[in-house]
Order: C-alpha cells, then structure tokens, then sequence
C-alpha cells in the first residue's frame, strides 16, 4: 500500500480504517460516509489538524473529534496495513465492500469498513430473505442441539442459508446440520478470518469455508477476539439474516444481544421454548414473554419468519 495514497485503491482505504477503529465506531462511520475512506484516510495521514478538520466538516462536535483523533492517530500504521493485506492474500481472503452485503447498511454509520471472507462469497451476496440465524447458548442442552439440528437441517434443505457464529453449543450444531443436509452456511467471527475461533471448533470452521460456506469478519486478519468483539460481531449476525431464532440461552446470554440487535433493526426474533425448570431456556422465556419474539418449534415456523 502506497503510504502517499495516491495508488490506493477504495477497498485498499477501507481495510485501512478496518485496522484503526474498533467495530463499531460511529464517529469513523459518520467521517467515512461524509468524506469517502480514501479522501478520510487521506485526512488522518496528514496529521491531526488535517484530521480534526475533516470531522468538523462531517458534523462532529470538537470534543469528540478529539476523542477520535487520539484513539486513530496512534493505531495508523502503513507497514501494519501493506502486513495485514499480505495476510489476507496468503489465506486466500477476499476483501469485500459491506454494501455488496444486503443488511449491513440498516447498520448506519456503525456499519463496517470492509469484510474479510473466505470460502464461498455468494451466500453473504444472497437476498436477505435467504438468511436466517439460529443462535443461542454454548453450554447447550441435548435437547438444544437436536432442536437446532432439525431446523438448521430442514431449511438447509430448502435452500436457506444458515447464519451463526461458530461457538460452541447451539452455533456449532447449526453449522454442522446445515453441512450435513449439503446446505450453505456463514460464520462470522470476533477474530480475523483466519483465526478459528474457538479453536476447538477449528475443523468445523475449515469445513464451512471448503462446503460452500463463508468465513467472514469485520476485523483484519491477525487480530484476536475480544469480548467487545464479540458483541459487536453480534450485530453483523443480525444485519444479515432476515430472522433470527434463540434456541437456547440463559438470562445473562450474548445471544439475547443478538436478539436486541435485529429487533432494533426491525428483523423477526423467535424464540424456542424450553423446559421451565431449564436455566438455558429462560432467555428464550424472556423474549417470548417481554421482546414479542415468535414462538418456534419446528422448521416450518422458523420458515414463516422469513418472509418469503
């Protein structure tokens, strides 16, 4: 990458922002949106008048332009960038502009830069209604993950695509029936796309991106997940899929996020009942109860909630 910019390609701009911000960053998003990446990152090499200069212009008030400028300005590293570029060419992922991906643009200016994939790309192009997530608790139940196989393997079936995360639990037994029905499947990860995680999912994960499936990220390749990351990774879970059905999870569980991300969006939840006495079953109680979220317990009703 050429540190003056001028051979820098857009989606060369966006992998860079990619490796400056965390996810999520709405000042980056509304920076990027007003200015263009290339023309944003221009602004952010030449210093931090330049930069500060470039979010007044955007609309951001002084004292978070300043917030901005001091989380960006120490992270910018072209050597780091041409690096993580390399990398991605090396595990032979594909840099892809989000607005190619239908859902991600409802997510404003918290959208993400760019999205590092490997595997088969098409599933992440298709229409949103041939999307839907099934997600829900990693320390899953038996009675979870049969559940989440009959579904997962019913609608892989009828060529819908299976949306996850690839933890274990509820998330790997939705990739895993979807494979086995000879269906297609996207994980999005915390971490970069090429690094599985967990690792103890690792095979699973390479199986997705051999079989038709998609790994993707917001974030570049190298980086580490996080517990933020993870949150954040929620969100994408929830853009991209038309529906987003909770199999199982507890009161305190990430899945709910997910949840309260698409109902934000204005996608369909649903929810699967549990036993009463099932602490693992209580967050979907909880939607069911309080997130108006549609009751589901067969593949045919989580079908209805796409729409189609």
């Amino acid at each position: 990458m050429n540190t003056t910019l001028t051979t820098t390609t857009a989606l060369e701009a966006r992998a860079a922002w990619s490796t400056i911000t965390e996810p999520g960053d709405a000042t980056a998003g509304a920076l990027t949106r007003h200015a263009g990446h290339t023309a944003a990152l221009e602004a952010l090499t030449e210093g931090r008048d330049t930069l500060l200069a470039a979010l007044a212009a955007a609309g951001i008030d002084t004292d978070e332009a300043t917030q901005a400028a001091a989380r960006w300005l120490p992270r910018y590293n072209p050597r780091h960038i041409d690096e993580t570029l390399a990398l991605a060419a090396r595990h032979g992922i594909t840099l892809i502009d989000p607005a190619t991906i239908p859902g991600l643009s409802d997510l404003g200016d918290t959208a993400p830069h760019i999205i590092w994939a490997r595997g088969t790309l098409t599933p992440l192009t298709r229409d949103l209604t041939d999307r839907i997530a099934l997600i829900g608790a990693r320390a899953a139940t038996s009675y979870g993950e049969h559940i989440t196989a009959e579904i997962a393997a019913d609608l892989a079936g009828r060529g819908i695509i299976i949306v996850s995360g690839a933890a274990y639990g509820i998330d790997a037994a939705a990739h895993r029936a979807a494979l086995a029905a000879g269906g297609s499947t996207v994980a999005w990860l915390a971490g970069g796309a090429d690094r599985p995680y967990p690792a103890g999912n690792s095979d699973l994960i390479a199986r997705i991106a051999d079989r038709g499936g998609a790994i993707a990220s917001e974030v570049a390749p190298g980086v580490a997940p996080t517990r933020w990351r993870f949150l954040a990774r929620n969100r994408l879970i929830a853009a991209t899929t038309a529906a987003t059905v909770v199999v199982e999870a507890g009161i305190r569980s990430g899945s709910l996020t997910t949840a309260n991300h698409a109902a934000a969006l204005g996608r369909t939840i649903g929810a699967v009942p549990g036993p009463v006495t099932s602490a693992t079953s209580t967050g979907c109680h909880r939607l069911i109860r309080e997130a108006d979220a549609h009751l589901v317990t067969s593949a045919d009703e989580a079908y209805e909630l796409l729409g189609r």
